[in-house]
């Protein structure tokens, strides 16, 4: 049963994760200021949540289709939330390519 949930999620997350673009969630497109190109930079956060209730239950002798006729009931539920938080940019820096972190950003530093 583990297997199959761990298998849920991880296909759940990675469609996700298609969806909002792959590596374009996190880098984008190219901006001119001033003169200089500026990558912006970005964090993206996949919050899952889960939540079950309930009692009772099958035969366990005859395997999962017994326990799927139990006398039991419940409520089970399932979320994700996605998060994509700018962090910075990526400019030119004396020696090649640096990352400027936002003024106020959660990682940032200034």
């Amino acid at each position: 049963m583990k297997d199959l949930i761990t298998d849920a999620v991880s296909k759940k997350i990675s469609s996700t994760l298609e969806g909002l673009g792959g590596a374009q969630a996190l880098y984008g497109d190219p901006v001119t200021l001033d003169g200089e190109e500026l990558i912006p930079v970005a964090r993206v956060r996949v919050e899952l949540s889960s939540a079950a209730d309930g009692e009772g239950g099958g035969d366990t002798a005859g395997g999962l289709s017994a326990l799927a006729k139990g006398s039991g009931g419940g409520n089970a539920s399932a979320g994700v939330q996605i998060h994509i938080e700018p962090l910075g940019v990526i400019r030119s820096g004396k020696n090649g390519p640096e990352f400027a972190p936002l003024r106020g950003a959660v990682d940032g530093t200034q």
